[in-house]
């Protein structure tokens, strides 16, 4: 179907005033509580900057799962199981790898609710914490909400005040948006059966932008407003321009930053290209961390990765070689086997540069369709690849 726009928020005036963006996420998990075996987002466990998966049971959990929490960094595609209906929210890298899954045969399309969120990147939660103690003299209990919007990241307190620096003068300084998140040119997601955010919508109106993908995710909307849990309008075409010129600001953003940490490496000649390459993987401990956090990689036992002969002489850059090969084509840059590396390893990076090279080569990018099938898997390779 053809994707439909809507001005969304909740029909509960509480919720409206008290929720993201005229709380039309939290009336919409309401509506489907019950109609699947599981549903899924993340919620606040203490400040900001802590989160934990939820499982949503009720309409008390739903409420629960309230507000933006930009410094939670999860990966939330390994909590759905094959066989179960779930209802799961999600940023653009989580929803990229569900689809990855998708092709991989461990996710069933037919079973799975897919909630996007707009995402204009993630924050470090640690830096983050130390970023606003540096400049502002803050804790992390005196933050009651964190947001990115308008080109600066914005703190507000338990106060009732505001303390913000711009993404560029942060981000310069060391502190700002996770690495991969910067570079990331995915913002809306289009992937999934409903895409959420306040991008397009008046100031002052709390509500959000809601644009439907998919019948699956167009019932479910049209479900919630049946029951009386959720409210929409038709957005003006004024405010559906101003959504996709703030797309577009986060998407130059994002290839300005790609030329800073990408192309640099890209465009190294390969013998110093290679030497880096070895020079950066020559800490790893074969800790194997970044495959177990890797979204897209979730071949069990058996996994390819791990075929090394136990009486090879470089295991380690066996390792990582076949690694680079596997997410030539599946790697949706969310960044997480940088996280979760104990040397700091810089591996989105290098498995960035081996994907976005894939991509420019074959116009294949993982993660944005389920009837998007890989080249290699199709063996139709653009000639002299």
């Amino acid at each position: 179907m053809n994707s439909k726009s809507f001005w969304g928020w909740s029909s509960t005036e509480a919720l409206r005033e008290g929720g993201e963006s005229g709380g039309f996420v939290t009336s919409f998990l309401e509506s489907i509580v019950g109609k699947y075996d599981n549903i899924l987002a993340v919620r606040k466990t203490g400040t900001v900057f802590e989160g934990a998966v939820m499982s949503i049971d009720s309409k008390e959990d739903a409420i629960k799962t309230q507000g933006a929490l930009h410094a939670v960094c999860m990966e939330l595609s390994h909590y759905i199981k094959k066989g179960e209906r779930t209802a799961i929210v999600l940023k653009p890298c989580d929803a990229r790898a569900v689809i990855e899954n998708m092709k991989r045969n461990h996710v069933e399309r037919e079973n799975v609710l897919l909630i996007g969120l707009n995402c204009g990147g993630t924050l470090p939660p640690v830096d983050t914490m130390r970023f606003i103690d540096n400049y502002f003299e803050l804790a992390p209990e005196d933050i009651v909400k964190e947001e990115i919007a308008k080109g600066k990241i914005i703190f507000k307190t338990t106060s009732g005040k505001e303390f913000w620096k711009t993404i560029d003068e942060i981000e310069e300084e060391g502190f700002g948006r996770r690495e991969n998140c910067r570079y990331c040119d995915v913002k809306i997601p289009s992937m999934c059966d409903i895409a959420c955010g306040n991008w397009g919508t008046p100031a002052g109106k709390n509500i959000t932008f809601v644009e439907v993908f998919t019948e699956n995710g167009n019932n479910a909307l049209e479900q919630a407003v049946r029951e009386g849990f959720i409210n929409v309008g038709e957005p003006s075409e004024k405010m559906i321009a101003v959504r996709s010129k703030i797309n577009g600001i986060m998407k130059k953003m994002a290839g300005g930053w790609n030329k800073r940490i990408i192309g640099r490496l890209r465009n190294m000649p390969n013998e110093e290209r290679l030497a880096y390459i070895k020079n950066v993987l020559s800490p790893c401990i074969a800790c194997y961390a970044c495959r177990k956090a890797c979204p897209v990689c979730k071949c069990g036992d058996d996994c390819k990765c791990m075929q090394m002969d136990p009486d090879d002489s470089l295991p380690i850059s066996i390792f990582h070689s076949i690694r680079l090969l596997h997410l030539t084509e599946s790697c949706i840059g969310c960044g997480n086997c940088s996280d979760v590396c104990p040397v700091d390893i810089p591996l989105a990076h290098l498995h960035q540069l081996f994907a976005r090279n894939y991509e420019k080569k074959t116009g294949y990018k993982p993660g944005m369709s389920i009837e998007d099938i890989p080249p290699l898997s199709r063996g139709d390779l653009p000639e002299g690849y």
